[in-house]
């Protein structure tokens, strides 16, 4: 029976092919637009198996440690990784950028005219493998970074977000590390996360300072008449100063967005929640959660004043 036939009796076969052949080719020409960045070593050589410089590193070798109990569930997983040895951390630098650049190799000689299956599937185990390497690296150092936000935590800054800023500055450290200079890791990590950290810190407390100056024009006061009483601008004085007190009590994220949702300091217009979403770098519906959780700790804040509190402001 001759090909064609089978095609004939078969057409959904036929059909799976073109499809695969289809995707392997969208995937050529998806790895020919990326590059695959790695760190260049004398010792790496070009061919189809590893050199005998460049030995594998089983990772199910590599121990694990009881992350603290007081530790919440997502950050205890993230720290059940053993500290690495200097040597195995070289290795596993290694053998990462090696990976990385043999995939680069095979990368480059793909032809999207000419697809080659075999040389796709071996590009993304080479990849599968070096990000596997890479995850664990991260997640050996993760308590390093966790220890060194703890000392940067302000009542503006908490430890969530110093945290996440860390674990994103360390996932860059890991990719730039040249573990051939003889360095160790730890003390690469620790300098970028902390001068990310001590930035972070310094451009908060700059914008706290415009803010605090912000206060003094409160969207409470009144125009119109310059000559009003005494006794009105006194009692205008003593509610804001009560108001201010409460948004003091608030995170530097949450009197940003109250006062420009509700038009309050130098924030002489409503803003959207888009536009604010764009000023911080989040979702619009993060924007959205954070003035609920605004707006539920300034009722709760109110609902515990005493009634002498509230009586005082308007009293001159």
């Amino acid at each position: 029976m001759t090909a064609a036939t089978l095609d004939r009796k078969n057409p959904s076969s036929v059909v799976k092919s073109q499809q695969n052949t289809e995707a392997a080719r969208h995937r050529t020409l998806e790895l020919l637009r990326t590059e695959i960045d790695f760190i260049p070593n004398s010792n790496f050589r070009h061919g189809d198996e590893f050199s005998e410089s460049i030995v594998e590193t089983s990772m199910e070798e590599l121990g694990s440690v009881k992350a603290p109990a007081e530790l919440p569930a997502h950050l205890r997983r993230m720290c059940e990784a053993e500290l690495l040895t200097h040597e195995q951390e070289a290795a596993l630098f290694r053998e990462m950028n090696y990976l990385k650049f043999r995939a680069n190799s095979l990368r480059s000689r793909l032809d999207p005219d000419n697809v080659d299956v075999d040389a796709l599937a071996t590009i993304d185990q080479l990849l599968s493998r070096a990000q596997a390497i890479r995850d664990h690296i991260i997640q050996a150092n993760t308590r390093l970074a966790m220890s060194i936000v703890k000392k940067f935590v302000t009542p503006q800054q908490c430890f969530d977000d110093l945290l996440s800023d860390s674990l994103l500055t360390l996932m860059q450290a890991v990719e730039k590390f040249d573990y051939d200079r003889g360095f160790r890791f730890s003390t690469y990590a620790y300098r970028s996360i902390a001068r990310n950290a001590y930035r972070a810190v310094t451009k908060d407390r700059a914008e706290e300072a415009k803010f605090v100056r912000d206060a003094e024009e409160w969207a409470f006061e009144q125009e119109g008449d310059c000559t009003a009483s005494t006794t009105a601008e006194r009692v205008w004085s003593n509610l804001r100063e009560l108001t201010a007190a409460m948004l003091d009590k608030l995170d530097r994220r949450e009197r940003f967005i109250i006062r420009s949702r509700y038009a309050l300091g130098a924030h002489r217009k409503v803003r959207t929640f888009q536009s604010l979403a764009d000023k911080l770098g989040v979702s619009k519906e993060r924007v959205r959660q954070l003035e609920q959780r605004a707006v539920s700790k300034l009722r709760a804040m109110a609902a515990e004043l005493e009634m002498d509190d509230l009586f005082s402001a308007s009293m001159v």
